[in-house]
Formats: structure tokens, sequence, C-alpha cells
């Protein structure tokens, strides 16, 4: 069985405008980005060094991973805003807690030191109300620049306005990074984590070599390899990485009572804006979702979009996937029904849950550090898990066959592994 690249773009094309797309990804976006650093190193280390500065970061950099590097923009110009897995978990140490971290910059190997970027304005997004509109933000910068990094912490509030286009919160509090500290009534924490995602992504780019941004514009045709490698054999691409990573603790009736939906976005500012705002450059909360499903030029049209106005985009992303590799529209509907819109749900009403538990089992839900969200979605989309549908499964791909390394996790805060 043999899907061609031309099957996959026309069954998962979008049919939206580029133009946002094009804005965020043009020279004069990315010109403008480097000149505030330009800027600020001249000031302090010199012209001459600036220069070989900006002539480094415009030269393409040699790097892999899935959402993990999501769009050739964020991989090369600006890894400090790319997301890569969020997680939502009730506190495993007070039941009254809930717990959020979002993980970011990515592939940084053992021994590396990797600045944060004061530029990058990273939130989460709640909505307790059901209509997957943000009701709540919780806003996160760093200050200053080598070993002086503070972090700031904005909100937990209400937005100015919801959507891409977001203003700045009262501060709430300061801290150290890589030191827990309060700011309200959340514990936050910022700093250098082990990876704590887990997959065999080499193997995946060799089922779907579009996903891979190194291989752009001329992928290889898809599913010429159509098994992950068996377990022994299949190795976690992850594991000698870390990443940063935002962690909060706080307690469940600051966010809400009942059924929570979470997402997460990075943003900075352009010259369009009005000073003080700061525009969307990339949006995630379910895992896999664009990465499987969305062709890899479709994945800023995404980033740029909020849940809502997304919704139709990826649901379409999703059947004409499905569609391509020959299996019954009903396991779209099944992966639409619980992943659409692109919303991270938990239920803190309830206790200890599932990956997808709120949707399918009326529990937490939410998702925990070693929760294999890639199992479960290759398990429905090329297996009968859930749906009970076996028309055109494909064994091989069922399962990556990696799962979690309890050496990468903490079981008190904040939860995710001292780095490499």
């Amino acid at each position: 069985m043999t899907i061609s690249v031309q099957q996959l773009s026309q069954g998962s094309s979008q049919g939206l405008k580029l133009a946002k797309v094009e804005f965020i990804n043009s020279p004069l976006v990315i010109s403008w980005y480097l000149l505030q650093h330009i800027q600020r190193w001249t000031r302090a280390i010199g012209i001459g060094i600036a220069i070989l500065a900006v002539t480094f970061c415009c030269a393409v950099l040699p790097a892999k991973a899935s959402d993990h590097q999501d769009t050739t923009f964020l991989a090369t110009k600006l890894t400090a805003a790319d997301l890569t897995d969020l997680y939502v978990f009730e506190s495993p140490n007070n039941s009254s807690n809930v717990v959020l971290a979002m993980d970011f910059d990515p592939l940084i190997a053992r021994g590396e030191i990797r600045p944060f970027d004061p530029a990058v304005l990273y939130q989460f997004k709640i909505d307790n109300t059901g209509d997957s509109v943000e009701d709540l933000v919780m806003q996160f910068q760093v200050e200053g620049r080598g070993s002086n990094q503070k972090v700031i912490v904005r909100g937990l509030g209400k937005p100015n306005a919801p959507g891409t286009i977001s203003r700045l919160l009262p501060v709430r509090g300061r801290g150290s990074l890589d030191q827990p500290f309060k700011a309200g009534q959340a514990t936050v924490f910022m700093g250098t984590r082990k990876d704590p995602f887990f997959f065999d992504l080499e193997q995946f780019f060799k089922v779907i070599p579009d996903r891979n941004y190194l291989l752009q514009p001329n992928p290889a045709p898809p599913f010429t390899v159509l098994t992950f490698r068996p377990p022994g054999e299949a190795k976690d691409f992850l594991d000698p990485f870390n990443v940063h990573s935002i962690v909060v603790e706080l307690p469940k009736a600051a966010v809400g009572t009942g059924k929570i939906g979470v997402w997460m976005t990075t943003s900075i500012r352009t010259p369009r804006l009005r000073s003080g705002q700061f525009t969307q450059i990339e949006r995630l909360a379910v895992p896999a979702l664009n990465e499987l499903y969305m062709d890899f030029k479709d994945h800023n049209v995404s980033n740029l979009q909020t849940p809502v106005a997304d919704r139709e985009n990826q649901s379409k992303a999703i059947r004409g996937f499905v569609q391509a590799i020959g299996r019954p529209q009903g396991i779209a509907d099944a992966i639409i029904s619980v992943a659409i819109p692109d919303v991270m749900q938990a239920d803190l009403s309830k206790g200890s849950g599932t990956y997808f538990g709120t949707q399918l089992a009326q529990n937490f839900g939410g998702r925990r550090p070693k929760d294999d969200p890639i199992d479960v979605t290759t398990a429905v989309t090329f297996g009968s898990a859930v749906t009970g549908i076996t028309q055109g499964t494909i064994p091989g791909l069922i399962s990556d066959n990696v799962g979690p390394n309890n050496a990468n996790f903490l079981t008190t805060f904040p939860y995710l592994g001292n780095p490499r």
C-alpha cells in the first residue's frame, strides 16, 4: 500500500488564505525580530559580535523533531516560541489543586545552557464555560539577560480581550529561573527540565516524511514504510534532550468547579501592532493532532487561529487523512468528537482519570506526564481502539512501542524530571 504526497495533500488541503502565514514568516517580521535583538546586543557587547550573531541566526540550523519544531520558522528562527507539550492533571499531593505544565524550546542538548527569550509571551488559556473561548489567562515572560534573568507572572485573570491578540495583565509575582516560587495562589516553576515526551520520532519520519521540516519542500512519499520498530528496537528520540518548561500548581477553585478546557500559546510583538500588544505565533493543546493529520505546510495556518476558528480547518485535515489511508470515516468522526476543538479537557469535579477521560469516561481527563498520547492516537487512527472498526487497519502502526521512563519524572512539584 503506497499513498502519494499528492493524495494526502488533496485529502487534507485546508483551502485557507495564507496571508497571515506569509506575514509571520516574512523577512519583515524576522528582520524586525532580529533587529530588536541587535539593538540590545550592540549596547551590551558591540557591533562586531552582533553582526556575527545575526549571521548565525539567519542560517538554517540542522535539527529534527515533530511538534518539537512545528514549522520551519519556529525550528530555525524562534525556537523559544516553539511549543511541544501541554499537561493538565490533578496534583498527586493535594487533591484540591490542579497542575498545568507547558514545554517549549525543544532539543536542548545535555549540558547546553540555552537562555530564555524575553521577547516571547507564554500563556495558559482556560475556558470554564464550555465555549472553547478563554475566560482566564496566566501569562509568563522573562526579563533581563544571562544569569540575571527573572520570571514575571501575570494573572490568573480575565483577558483584556480573548483571541490571538493579547495585552499584558498586571504583574502577580516575580521569581528566579529553575526555582519554585509563589505568585498569588499559584506555585510557579519556569526553567529547564528533562523532556518528558517519549516517541520513536525517527521511525515516524520514515512513515510520513512530510512531517520533518528538514525534508521540505519535497519530502518522499508517505506510507512506503508501514510499521513502527518492534519492542526492543524502538528508540525514544527525545531521551537525550532537555526542554524549557513552565509548571503551575494552583487551587482548582481558582479556575473552575467543573469542566474546563486548557490550551497554551506563544506570542510576540510585531510592527503592525500597537505598543503593548502581542500576536499569537503558536497554539497547542491536544498532542499529535496537527503533527499526524495535517500537512506540514498547513501547520502555521492552524497556529495562528483560536481553537474555535481552527475547528473546521483541523476537522477537514483529519477527514482527509483518514480517507487517504483508506479507513472508514467513522474513524475521523470519533477523533473529531473528542479532539476538536483543540482544547485539553478536564473535569475538576472528578478525581484521577485517563487521557481523553473527560470526553469518553467522565473522569478527570486531561493529560499526565506519563500518559502515552501517541499510542492512544495511533491505536484509534490505524487500529480499532474506541471505535471497534476493523476495516483497513494497519497493525504495524498501532503503537510506536516506546513508553515512559520513570526516571524522567518527579513525585513532587514541579513533577517533570531534573534536566540531563
